[in-house]
């Protein structure tokens, strides 16, 4: 019901604003519009989910689309590369191994065959999960929901997917030689525990009171009193399998590369073996709850 390029012209000529959004572990599609155009948002979203056109020359458009993608943000970017040769050298399962963009001859195999079956069982209403928010009646935006939704039907669920990586026994290095990049750059990885599980929120504590801010610990020793590297941050994103907590710093010019890798062992070090100070705990709430609201 929706033609070429009418799905992104309704949403903003009413306003607002949408995009997509993938992951390792889920794509998002998401719409922001005001309040009265609920109906609006509800029905682009059920009409892509029911009826998605998927032709040759659509999809040929899109591949050529992410291909682009690939060469703005992977292949002609200073460090671009770093992500995935980084997942790939952590990883051993395929799931998290391989890049989310794929490789250019990924892209091209891709063929309608491929994406019509892969839409079929992936964007099915069982293998979803639509969120609402803003100023609307809860009762009924709901059945707004089930009026758009409700009739279209499920399809066989997905396989379930092997998450499960074997145990790393040794550390493991790579140097990637990168015409674009101006200074050598260090990432740092460690293998830890999926997002849903206790331990997630104890390393965003951990991530804040090594490297967010100013007053961070690699920020005060590494950044400001050493002047090895111009800036440092340390980060998980959020995975339903294995993850990555990665620290990265780029050297400043003149300083030495393993001057900065023991600098910032050190300070991992320091949190083994000694207490998080009081002040820095309250920091990390802080943090937590400004970045909830």
């Amino acid at each position: 019901n929706v033609g070429a390029f009418e799905h992104p012209l309704l949403v903003f000529n009413n306003g607002g604003n949408m995009n997509g959004t993938t992951s390792k572990d889920r794509t998002l599609y998401y719409e922001t519009l005001p309040a009265n155009q609920l109906d609006l948002a509800l029905f682009l979203e059920a009409d892509r989910m029911r009826s998605l056109d998927i032709t040759r020359e659509n999809l040929d458009n899109q591949r050529n689309a992410v291909q682009e993608e690939r060469r703005l943000g992977v292949d002609n970017q200073p460090y671009g590369k770093t992500g995935e040769t980084l997942d790939e050298l952590a990883f051993d399962n395929f799931a998290y191994e391989h890049s989310v963009i794929g490789s250019m001859q990924d892209l091209e195999a891709a063929s309608i065959e491929d994406v019509s079956s892969f839409f079929k069982t992936y964007y099915a209403p069982n293998n979803a999960v639509l969120a609402i928010v803003g100023d609307v009646d809860p009762k009924e935006a709901l059945a707004k929901a089930r009026k758009y939704f409700e009739a279209i039907p499920s399809q066989t669920p997905p396989p379930a997917v092997d998450l499960s990586e074997p145990p790393q026994q040794a550390e493991r290095r790579v140097v990637l030689e990168d015409p674009l990049a101006r200074l050598a750059r260090l990432d740092m990885a460690y293998k830890v525990p999926p997002s849903l599980t206790a331990d997630d929120d104890a390393l965003g504590v951990l991530a804040t009171i090594l490297a967010s801010g100013r007053s961070s610990r690699m920020y005060e020793t590494i950044v400001r009193q050493r002047q090895l590297s111009p800036g440092i941050n340390a980060g998980k994103g959020e995975s339903r399998g294995p993850g990555l907590l990665r620290v990265i710093a780029t050297l400043s010019p003149g300083q030495d590369m393993a001057a900065l890798e023991g600098a910032i062992d050190a300070e991992i070090e320091k949190v083994k073996t000694a207490p998080i100070a009081d002040w820095e705990m309250e920091k990390a709430r802080s943090a937590a709850r400004r970045n909830l609201v």
